[in-house]
């Protein structure tokens, strides 16, 4: 009944994607200050080398969009007791707009890399009957997106993945969750924040009034991996101010 003891990663070893930047940095610095040992990837090297050297992290360059990197990248990280499957990329443009490349760059990168990640590493959990997976899924998914059609779209199915995945390696010990956030402030939607664009506009139907940060959707994925968290499965929890219910 010790929340702390639940929350301690001490020992754990932490696969973390997109980890260059936004979320993905900001939950390997929480991992990492809750003892877990890192394994960073992202596609673009030097922010990735920076902070995996400040974590004291292995690290790993990758593009997410090519099954041979994916399949690489998982072998060479090898037994990890929790994956997060953070990477993804935005295309913000009007649907009409979208070119048939974009459309195919996001699906492929948000959609078909992080489902081939889950289900390389997560081959290893079900032999070993252990593993957390979370995946990094988007409040998009579940509302009406302007200018994200389709990387809503991959969003959800990565949700319906983590379901399917749940019933299936539950019952080898292995949970597997995804983590919604709304609109929250990072490199990937910094312009988007502008005054008048879609996520300005956008911030009227949070409930909370505000932008999220990185940080809190980084603490809500540490209880997530945690064994504070250790009864819940399959489930895509929302963090976004109350967006979803306007």
């Amino acid at each position: 009944m010790n929340l702390a003891a639940d929350l301690d990663l001490a020992g754990r070893r932490i696969l973390v994607t997109g980890a260059a930047n936004g979320f993905g940095a900001a939950m390997a610095e929480r991992f990492r200050a809750a003892g877990a040992s890192l394994v960073l990837a992202d596609l673009e090297a030097e922010p990735l080398a920076a902070i995996a050297g400040r974590l004291g992290a292995e690290h790993h360059v990758y593009d997410q969009s090519d099954p041979a990197q994916v399949d690489r990248l998982a072998t060479a990280a090898g037994a990890v007791d929790t994956l997060v499957a953070n990477a993804g990329i935005l295309v913000a443009k009007p649907l009409l707009e979208t070119s048939l490349e974009e459309m195919r760059r996001v699906v492929d990168v948000d959609f078909v890399g992080t489902v081939r990640l889950i289900q390389q590493v997560g081959r290893g959990m079900v032999e070993r009957r252990r593993g957390v997976v979370l995946a990094i899924g988007s409040q998009t998914a579940f509302s009406g997106g302007e200018n994200r059609a389709v990387y809503a779209a991959a969003k959800a199915g990565v949700s319906q993945v983590v379901r399917g995945a749940a019933v299936e390696w539950g019952p080898y010990g292995v949970r597997v969750l995804c983590l919604a956030p709304g609109r929250c402030l990072t490199r990937m939607t910094e312009v988007t924040a502008q005054a008048g664009r879609s996520g300005d506009r956008g911030l009227a139907r949070v409930a909370l009034g505000r932008w999220g940060t990185p940080e809190e959707i980084a603490k809500l994925a540490h209880f997530l991996v945690s064994d504070a968290a250790g009864y819940v499965t399959g489930e895509t929890v929302i963090a976004d101010g109350g967006y979803v219910l306007g």
